[in-house]
């Protein structure tokens, strides 16, 4: 049946410590799948099918089990349970704080909250008390979130997901506890949040559903209030289970074609550009046309004042990357007449130009369903690409800024992507991230190479390891060629591909309108006349072919 969660609760001999929900269905050996169902590993057993990280070209086999299971179905949530549970603590700690975020917080004091998150949305979240668990609810009993107004029974709570927190201590807990699960390639999970008395965030420990333990993370032991906690109820589970089944049913009859009611898929797009003077000084975006303008500023808080350096484009959505990418150009010649009007000025763009200053390239989706299934297509098919094609200067973006599934649902009911660097410093590289985008969002479940899950490439991309990250493109060609719009969007994608392939990087501290064959100021493209050249890593030998100059003017 497609568009079905299944649990994964392991072999016979390797049961869960606590038991699944006994209204959902475990998933058995011979059973078919399809790319529309999703598997749910209840426990720490390692799914023994595909978990979207290689391709065997055919039916995968898992070794130790012998079972075959059709490569990319189903989608695995929490696929790094078993790979997490192996580690010691130290280890996950290292894994986190490769991605900036920090874990233990054995020096300091501070409040500790429970948060258990299921696929970005925050199911449950208490503070300890360090006397004794006060939370209304024993052992035993059952932990579920607060009941949705005019729900009239538990069965029909899960309709409604509950609203996130509103205290800002428990919203910035449960913002960190989903970014550490989305590191950790969990879906599901309970995780240990202090708020330090510094005012910092740390990851204590995680608990997997089917586990009736914590294990700590950075740190030897629990903290006594951890300790006491009692084994979670299946029930906690329960309504996220249901919500995501019925997005599974509704993804099921979009890809099949049978929506006639679908939202058509839009792109939208806020990315950032820097105007500076000819002597390296930033010129104040406030003048572009304000904060909500389509030509405008964005804030940044500097100690206790309030500035606006950073440009912003703001065009509206679009069905396609081309028309975007026309309002893009329109757009950010506005903004060159509007603010780079002095001889010697220029406008610049990337991860990060100037020292300190990251720049972002947000790519706002409406029109499909946001999951993590999505969200780690984009990491390994947007993200890892543009990281191989940034200058040097710009990977101190990462980990602060740029991290993988960065992402914030809008009011429109779409989501914005805020992993990518501004893919403003050439049309070429607009190009490929706003078709990629739209090709993941269309046909993430065909993206079955996930090199993003692996520690080895996620390492190579927060340390700004080209040499290693460049190791995955051969895979990732391979991936978007099996993608149903593939061809009809591979003139946005090969040029990029090709250009990287060779060793191209683009410039950050060219003036970016000689790329998109804005006018210029005859001083300023006297002063910028080597834009037309390209950088190429050191560790690949340039190339003599034309193709690298897709950095420059398109």
């Amino acid at each position: 049946m497609a568009g079905k969660l299944w649990l994964w609760c392991g072999s016979l001999s390797e049961p869960p410590e606590a038991a699944p929900p006994s209204e959902w269905a475990i998933w058995q050996h011979g059973t078919e799948l399809s790319r529309s169902d999703a598997m749910l590993i209840w426990g720490s057993s390692a799914w023994p099918g595909s978990m979207g990280s290689g391709d065997s070209g055919g039916q995968e086999r898992n070794a130790a089990s012998g079972i075959e299971v059709e490569p990319g179905s189903p989608w695995v949530l929490n696929a790094g349970a078993a790979a997490v549970d192996s580690l010691g603590s130290d280890a996950v700690a290292r894994r986190l704080e490769l991605a900036g975020i920090r874990t233990g917080a054995a020096e300091e004091p501070g409040r500790l909250m429970r948060v258990a998150v299921f696929h970005l949305e925050t199911v449950f979240i208490e503070r300890l008390r360090s006397s004794s668990w006060q939370s209304g609810v024993g052992a035993g009993s059952g932990i579920a979130a607060r009941r949705s107004p005019g729900a009239d029974s538990v069965e029909e709570e899960w309709r409604n997901p509950p609203a996130e927190p509103q205290d800002p201590d428990m919203k910035r807990a449960a913002r960190l506890a989903k970014r550490a699960a989305y590191e950790l390639l969990l879906d599901a999970a309970e995780l240990l949040i202090r708020i330090g008395d510094s005012g910092k965030l740390y990851v204590e420990g995680y608990r997997l559903p089917g586990c009736r333990s914590f294990r700590p993370v950075g740190a030897e032991k629990l903290s006594p209030e951890a300790k006491r906690l009692p084994a979670a109820s299946a029930s906690l589970w329960f309504p996220p289970m249901k919500r995501l089944e019925q997005l599974l049913e509704q993804e099921a009859t979009r890809i099949a074609g049978h929506s006639s009611s679908a939202p058509p898929l839009r792109i939208g797009a806020d990315p950032e550009f820097l105007i500076l003077r000819q002597n390296g000084r930033i010129f104040s975006a406030s003048q572009l046309g304000g904060l909500h303008s389509s030509v405008g500023s964005d804030m940044l808080v500097a100690g206790q004042s309030l500035r606006q350096p950073v440009g912003e484009l703001r065009p509206e959505p679009a069905t396609s990357a081309e028309e975007l990418l026309s309002r893009v150009r329109r757009l950010l010649a506005l903004a060159a007449r509007r603010g780079a009007r002095e001889p010697g000025m220029r406008l610049a763009a990337g991860a990060m130009p100037v020292p300190g200053i990251a720049l972002g390239g947000h790519v706002h989706l409406s029109g499909v369903a946001l999951t993590t299934r999505l969200l780690r297509a984009l990491d390994s098919y947007a993200a890892i690409p543009l990281a191989l094609a940034e200058d040097a200067a710009g990977r101190g973006r990462r980990p602060r800024y740029g991290t993988f599934g960065d992402c914030r649902r809008q009011p429109h009911g779409g989501f914005e992507y805020r992993t990518l660097p501004s893919w403003l410093v050439s049309p070429a590289v607009t190009r490929y991230a706003l078709g990629v985008a739209l090709l993941a969002a269309e046909d993430s479940a065909w993206l079955e190479d996930l090199p993003s899950l692996e520690e080895l490439f996620a390492r190579a991309y927060y340390e700004g390891d080209r040499e290693t990250l460049v190791l995955c493109l051969p895979r990732l060609r391979a991936g978007l060629r099996k993608a149903p719009s593939y061809e009809q969007r591979r003139h946005l994608l090969d040029p990029l591909l090709d250009a990287v392939e060779a060793g191209a990087v683009w410039d950050e501290s060219l003036d970016i309108r000689i790329r998109w064959g804005i006018p210029m100021p005859e001083r300023s493209r006297s002063l910028r006349s080597g834009g037309f050249s390209i950088r190429h890593s050191s560790s690949r030998q340039p190339t003599s072919a034309g193709d690298s100059s897709i950095f420059e003017r398109g």
